[in-house]
């Protein structure tokens, strides 16, 4: 075990995953399955889908945008085959094999963060192919329904939702999970005035994923800086974000980094669409984070 601070380590567990602490919350990723983020728990509570709601889509992973570009299934050896696995200066890092096709390459670095609930991640994407690329980095994440919510910008050129989100006062935009108008799947695109999307659990637990804001005119075809996609049947939800679209030459790559924060809401907490003590407890936990010393370098 590397310890990376008094409160935070990383360890592998005997099934291959790696165990990763920050406090009282704690991350699994699972080298043999794309370095897929398999597990993020406070206690004994459990923040993201699992295998058990759907055999393929679960946990948290990685692709490249457009989706266009490849369609779907997404492109196995990126997605769903095994990782190479080290650990390098305190931060556990995974690196996939070249996918045969678009030339790509992925590696993911997960860190916890010294003082704050929560950990750092950064992807990045490589081509070693002989072409050059016009690629985006997509951190899709699967929860179980609850209230998802972020700060809403008025943007223009967003492709059409066919998800409604409930758009208040307050100017956050709020999608309560009703699983009863998902008979077919959902998606909302949106953009965020400020840089993180949250989601409080079944289990009351608010996540947060922290990333770097992006125009919508430059995210990939398409897309947009938030999606929200709520599964057929309502077996899960997924939030996702975007980064920026680069054109990659042969060798170049892009990083793309968010930090993931958990913390459970507290016992009298009101979880519903626009209480605004939600988003004043994302506002303490970001301030928090801001504090921190990221480790990954």
């Amino acid at each position: 075990m590397i310890s990376t601070a008094a409160r935070c380590s990383l360890r592998w567990l005997a099934d291959g995953r790696l165990h990763l602490v920050s406090g009282s919350v704690s991350l699994e990723v699972d080298p043999r399955v794309g370095a897929r983020i398999v597990s993020l728990r406070c206690g004994e509570a459990e923040a993201l889908s699992q295998r058990d709601a759907h055999p393929d889509n679960y946990g948290s992973t990685f692709w490249d945008a457009p989706q266009s570009a490849w369609g779907w299934p997404p492109r196995t050896v990126l997605d769903a085959a095994p990782y190479a696995a080290a650990v390098e200066q305190g931060a556990a890092v995974f690196r996939s094999a070249v996918d045969p096709v678009c030339g790509l390459c992925f590696c993911k670095y997960f860190a916890p963060l010294a003082a704050s609930p929560g950990f750092a991640i950064r992807y990045r994407i490589e081509n070693r192919g002989d072409r050059a690329l016009r690629v985006a980095p997509w951190e899709v994440t699967r929860v179980p329904g609850g209230l998802s919510f972020y700060p809403a910008a008025d943007a223009e050129g967003l492709p059409a939702s066919a998800l409604d989100l409930v758009k208040g006062a307050d100017d956050f935009a709020w999608y309560p999970f009703d699983r009863e108008q998902l008979a077919v799947g959902r998606k909302h695109f949106g953009a965020p005035r400020e840089g993180w999307l949250a989601h409080v659990t079944p289990e009351r637990l608010l996540f947060v994923k922290q990333f770097g804001l992006v125009a919508p005119a430059l995210c990939a075809e398409g897309h947009a800086p938030i999606e929200i996609w709520a599964q057929d049947g309502g077996v899960y939800v997924e939030l996702e974000n975007h980064g920026a679209s680069v054109l990659l030459a042969p060798g170049e790559w892009l990083d793309y980094t968010v930090n993931w924060l958990l913390c459970p809401l507290p016992p009298a907490m009101e979880v519903r669409v626009g209480n605004p003590a939600l988003p004043r407890l994302v506002a303490a936990m970001l301030q928090s984070q801001r504090r921190d010393a990221v480790l990954i370098r």
